[in-house]
């Protein structure tokens, strides 16, 4: 569970920072963001 809940944790602080980019209108940063989140996420799928 403390596995989920440390990957919960770090979800949040990107989708803050995609948040903020997308405020300050960084769409070059906003591209980064959700490369980052997919691949963390597909990382994740492979991992099991």
């Amino acid at each position: 569970m403390s596995v989920f809940k440390s990957y919960l944790r770090q979800l949040i602080r990107q989708l803050k920072a995609l948040q903020k980019a997308q405020a300050d209108g960084d769409e070059k940063e906003v591209s980064r963001i959700i490369e980052e989140l997919l691949k963390d996420a597909q990382d994740g799928l492979e991992d099991d």
